[in-house]
């Protein structure tokens, strides 16, 4: 339906659907084999769940049309600032530029309050980790 209707369907990992891990979502994407289904890669999602974001990307970045980013630790789970969890933000960086590239990348920090300024710092944090952000 996606596909007839010219649109792209994302599958995002989450930690209690169906299928959680990028492994289950590329499987799935591999067998539909079609452009229009494909997954956004949620890397506070699969880090919750003990999946490391860094090898997990580079081993389906075929399968991934977008990634969000925030950081998250693994005994609560957040969509919290970068730096403040488990994600390798230096190693992610570089992997995103060897494979889907930054401009597929959304930050999803969730914060209520002070959020803009949430958002300007996480891009400052991303520099400092040597994201290239085209600056």
């Amino acid at each position: 339906m996606a596909k007839r209707a010219g649109k792209r369907l994302l599958f995002e990992n989450t930690p209690y659907c169906f299928a959680p891990t990028i492994g289950e979502l590329a499987d799935i994407v591999g067998t539909v084999n079609d452009d229009a289904l494909k997954i956004v890669y949620d890397v506070a999602n699969a880090a919750y769940i003990g999946e490391d974001p860094v090898s997990s990307l580079r081993s389906h970045h075929e399968s991934v049309a977008l990634m969000h980013i925030s950081d998250t630790g693994t005994e609560t789970w957040g969509h919290d600032p970068i730096g403040t969890g488990v994600i390798d933000w230096n190693g992610l960086g570089k992997a995103v530029q060897e494979t889907i590239g930054v401009d597929n990348v959304v930050l999803e920090i969730i914060r209520e309050e002070n959020t803009l300024e949430e958002f300007a710092k996480a891009m400052r944090d991303l520099i400092e980790e040597g994201w290239n952000l085209g600056e």
